[in-house]
Order: C-alpha cells, then structure tokens, then sequence
C-alpha cells in the first residue's frame, strides 16, 4: 500500500509544479488539491494548520497579505483562519501532509527528510551540497 501524501496548492505555481514532478518519481499516492478550483473553507484551514503557529503558514508577498493590511495589524487566530477562508492566497503554498506530519513551502530538503527519502547523491540541491564545493 502506497503512503499518501495531500498536497494543497494552487496548481499554475511554478514551485507546485517542482514538486510535484520530483515526488512523481517516487511511490506515493499523490492527492492534489488545487485551491484555485476548490478552495479550503475555515474548518479545514484550522485543520491543516493545527496548533501550530500561523505565520508559518501566511504568504508574506500575496496581494491579499497586503489587502487584509496583515503588515500592521496581527488578527486573532480565528480572524486569520476566516482571512484564509476568504483568500485562499493568503496561504504559503505548497503545503505538503504525510499524515501528521506536515511541511510548508518547496523546501526539498525538508519534503524528503519528512518523507524519509535518501538522496542518491546525484542531484546537489538534493541533498543540500552546492554544486560545486568549495576548496
């Protein structure tokens, strides 16, 4: 049985679409939802986002960080998950669930630390050595 992995993302951003393509290369059921065409409402936002704090999970450069004027005021975590609920760009994407564990953005380290994948040494930003070292 193939472990699942959810994935919550706008499906035209180009950071989805690298990931998406390098876990394709590995055994994994594959759930993608595309906020575009489905969006989270706030009951599965507060779910996603757990107890964790949720500044891990706000885009920093989306309009609607700047429309909510999230840059001088900091909401309650209920106003927040509403402002989510409303503007689904508001959250950092993509966001990748392997049951309760969770990682935020297209850091492909931590993706594979995670997933418990082993890098074979042959892409550099794999496994997180510059391309070429320095001497």
């Amino acid at each position: 049985m193939l472990k699942r992995v959810d994935i919550y993302s706008f499906t035209d951003d180009p950071g989805f679409e690298e990931i998406k393509r390098f876990l394709d290369n590995y055994d994994y059921d594959l759930r993608v939802r595309d906020l575009q065409v489905r969006p989270l409402n706030a009951y599965e936002i507060s779910n996603i986002i757990r107890h964790f704090d949720t500044k891990h999970f706000i885009s920093l450069a989306s309009k609607a960080y700047k429309k909510f004027h999230l840059d001088k005021v900091t909401p309650s975590r209920k106003e927040l998950i509403a402002m989510i609920a409303e503007d689904n760009e508001l959250l950092r994407q993509p966001i990748i669930v392997a049951g309760r564990l969770m990682t935020v953005g297209c850091n492909r380290m931590k993706i594979m630390e995670m997933l418990q994948i082993k890098s074979n040494g042959s892409d550099p930003a794999e496994n997180g050595r510059p391309e070429n070292p320095p001497r």
